[in-house]
């Protein structure tokens, strides 16, 4: 069954002046994906969508005039992420992806406050996007990398859920959906959410969760595993051991303060909850493998 992005999840991309989207609507084609339309303020550069048959709209709500959307993606520069996310939200769609980087951090108060207000998913901003092997491709993750299967993946970083689904993929451990939250300090989901998804999903057995050093969300979910009582296994892996105290590592989130957002207290939160613990990547595969025993 997987979560999120489904078989039949229909997709509105917003944002195809960025190169990074034409590229990859042009992988999800490949990957089988049901991208249903494409939404660009401005007409030029849209005659190799319109060959595909892939309609071109002005604006959200002319998309959903005409065509439905189950998923909306976001590839539009920072400033414009605000009005794009408030559109989708405004036009009635119930899951939003937002993949872009450096979105002004009052604006991602702002579309935060308004999807929680109406009930909407929102992923990101600066996400890798969502994907289920077999199914759907709704962001930078491909199923080249990937076996379908049976194992949850919730993430902060993409570049880290690339090298552990490749570990994954070695050791002929296959997934049902992965998620990128994103590292920004605020975004629209954490990993509560998803793990509450994956716990509902009878086709997920065990979840995998990838979280970094710097905020809070990692001993959230700790909480959350511990007090709702999630009772599919869970193996986790903290990036950022050897990170000095201060100094930011890769996402805008990701920076440990004295008491706060270290490695350590991360990892003693989530063994706390009876979450599996890995040192290394390489680990994860393994405990996967002796948990499903």
């Amino acid at each position: 069954m997987a979560i999120l992005a489904l078989a039949e999840t229909r997709i509105l991309v917003h944002g195809i002046e960025n190169p990074l989207a034409r590229f990859q609507c042009d992988e999800m084609l490949r990957h089988g994906t049901k991208l249903t339309g494409i939404v660009a303020a401005e007409a030029g550069n849209t005659e190799h969508w319109r060959a595909a048959n892939i309609p071109v709209f002005q604006s959200v709500r002319d998309a959903m005039t005409w065509v439905r959307a189950d998923l909306s993606m976001v590839f539009s520069p920072p400033y414009a992420v605000k009005s794009e996310v408030s559109d989708a939200i405004a036009a009635g769609i119930p899951i939003i992806v937002c993949l872009t980087e450096h979105v002004p951090l009052h604006d991602a108060v702002m579309i935060r406050h308004v999807a929680k207000r109406a009930g909407v998913t929102l992923i990101g901003p600066n996400s890798s996007g969502v994907m289920s092997p077999g199914r759907t491709k709704a962001g930078f993750f491909v199923e080249d990398i990937c076996w379908p299967g049976n194992v949850g993946v919730i993430t902060k970083s993409g570049s880290l859920a690339y090298a552990v689904l490749a570990e994954m993929k070695s050791a002929g451990i296959g997934i049902s959906t992965v998620v990128a939250i994103g590292g920004d300090v605020v975004k629209g989901t954490d990993f509560r959410e998803h793990l509450a998804l994956f716990h509902g999903d009878p086709e997920t057995r065990a979840i995998v969760l990838l979280g970094e050093i710097g905020g809070c969300d990692e001993e959230n979910a700790a909480t959350f595993i511990r007090d709702a009582v999630i009772t599919k296994p869970v193996v986790a892996f903290v990036s950022g051991r050897s990170v000095p105290f201060g100094q930011t590592m890769g996402h805008a989130g990701a920076i440990a303060e004295r008491g706060r957002g270290d490695y350590q207290s991360k990892c003693r939160a989530l063994a706390a909850a009876g979450v599996h613990v890995a040192q290394d990547i390489g680990e994860i595969p393994r405990l996967l493998k002796l948990l499903a025993r």
